[in-house]
């Protein structure tokens, strides 16, 4: 809001009110961090936390609604980077605007270097979401291999760190 003149400010503030739109205050944020640490397995978190800060990589099994999940867990810069890298084929030449957007929005997904492990609640910082690469799912029977996966962890019934699909 600094480069808003004076003018600008205040339109920017009265539809703010209008739309009923405030910012979330502190006690807020933190009765929001702690009803979602409670959705966490504490252990996967802190899996999690390994792969995303230290770029260690992982095989492992996770079980989410009936699903067996299996692959390497790696950090989300490798996970978006080979999107980045796919959608560069794909769209630099035709597209180069819809190359831009995707670049742009996968490049946001990944963590800043400096991300601090005390969050604005003044809580850690939980990761959301775990990136397997080589990934095979199998459900009743069925089986199927994709490059890369995104899953939420909160959604992560049971895992097994170690674990392979097997042939």
């Amino acid at each position: 809001m600094a480069d808003l003149s004076d003018n600008e400010k205040e339109n920017l503030q009265q539809t703010l009110a209008q739309s009923g739109f405030r910012p979330l205050n502190k006690t807020e944020r933190r009765n929001i961090w702690l009803h979602d640490y409670q959705q966490q397995d504490i252990a996967l978190q802190s899996w999690a936390r390994v792969v995303e800060q230290q770029g260690l990589e992982i095989d492992v099994m996770l079980q989410m609604q009936g699903l067996l999940v299996f692959g390497t867990m790696v950090n989300t810069r490798a996970y978006a980077q080979f999107y980045v890298d796919m959608h560069e084929r794909m769209y630099r030449q035709e597209s180069p605007e819809t190359a831009d957007f995707l670049h742009e929005y996968y490049a946001a997904l990944v963590p800043p270097d400096d991300q601090p492990e005390i969050g604005p609640e003044g809580l850690p910082i939980m990761f959301r979401y775990a990136h397997l690469r080589d990934v095979t799912i199998m459900s009743a029977g069925h089986k199927i291999k994709v490059p890369y996966w995104r899953g939420k962890l909160n959604e992560v019934d049971a895992f097994v760190v170690g674990a392979s699909a097997g042939e």
